[in-house]
């Protein structure tokens, strides 16, 4: 795994690509808002590796995770729409309601999502609270009481999910304790040893501990049994209707990209999702898969800014 891992690193073309007739006349770039060897860069390596065999040129991967993906989503959004820059998108809207940054869907050409994993609500092993229904009344009742730990920055992939489930619920999520941290890992060590309540995190993410029987899961904000956690109960059998909450991670280059391009990046992109290789790549390594095209993924971020906005808000970010 780890020549998938290596900041800039030139993916080579195998022998089927070389042969392959190419479909741009020069090397590709694929930008990566995040730092080697997380979740976004491991999965757009993976992802690249198929693209370069389809595309039939080679791809580099810059990695660009100062300032929280900040960085990497500018250089996106100022590249050369000329169809050989692409990057990694992810949900961004946070970081205008954070102040970090203004971006939006029309800074973007939408290509194709490839991954998407839920949001999950973590309670240590030995917490009063067995299932999602009897936490969420007790935070619904004394706000204020209750501590929950946002995995990375408050108002980012996992908490913000949670808290509109919350908020939907009618818990007032501006008086909840939510406590900014490092990642999941810290995180969910905190929480086994009592000092949160409550753990917004993946499945895959929290499965060392949950395994080792220190925290567990009360659900999962997805609309069906996630693959290899069919156990774990769905949030929206509590709530009422159906959830899907957590992060995505998809294709896209600077806006302004010419729908000829688009189409090529998406054709490859479809072929690339569906080989076995990629398929069995993410499986492994515990991603979950998740397609959408050009227009579905327009539609889905547009939906993910006004989703963020109403539940930032209600959190109290940006006023």
């Amino acid at each position: 795994m780890s020549k998938f891992l290596a900041a800039g690193l030139s993916l080579a073309l195998s022998v089927g690509a070389a042969a392959a007739q190419p479909v741009f006349d020069r090397p590709l770039t694929v930008i990566v808002p995040a730092g080697a060897g997380g979740g976004g860069d491991t999965t757009t390596r993976l992802f690249a590796r198929e693209l370069e065999e389809r595309l039939g040129q080679p791809i580099t991967i810059i990695n660009q995770g100062q300032g929280g993906g900040v960085v990497g989503l500018t250089t996106l959004k100022n590249a050369e729409p000329d169809g050989l820059t692409t990057g990694l998108l992810f949900p961004y809207a946070g970081y205008k309601m954070t102040g970090q940054a203004d971006f939006t869907a029309a800074d973007f050409s939408p290509i194709a999502a490839f991954n998407g994993d839920s949001a999950a609500l973590f309670v240590a092993e030995g917490s009063e609270f067995r299932d999602l229904k009897s936490a969420l009344d007790a935070i619904k009742a004394d706000p204020s009481a209750y501590r929950i730990h946002c995995s990375g920055g408050c108002g980012s992939v996992w908490d913000v999910p949670v808290a509109g489930m919350m908020l939907d619920y009618g818990i007032d999520v501006s008086k909840v304790i939510w406590v900014p941290g490092q990642g999941a890992s810290g995180g969910l060590t905190e929480l086994a040893s009592g000092g949160v309540e409550f753990q917004t995190a993946s499945l895959p993410e929290a499965k060392a501990l949950t395994d080792a029987g220190a925290v567990r899961p009360l659900a999962v904000l997805s609309p069906e049994p996630v693959k290899g956690f069919e156990d774990v109960p769905l949030a929206g059998e509590t709530v009422g209707k159906p959830l899907d909450g957590g992060t995505w991670r998809a294709l896209g280059g600077p806006a302004g990209m010419s729908a000829e391009d688009v189409a090529k990046w998406e054709a490859a992109a479809k072929e690339s999702f569906e080989s076995e290789r990629f398929q069995k790549a993410m499986s492994d390594a515990n991603f979950g898969l998740r397609w959408l095209n050009a227009a579905d993924l327009a539609a889905l971020m547009a939906q993910h800014e006004a989703d963020t906005a109403r539940i930032m808000e209600a959190l109290g970010y940006g006023q």
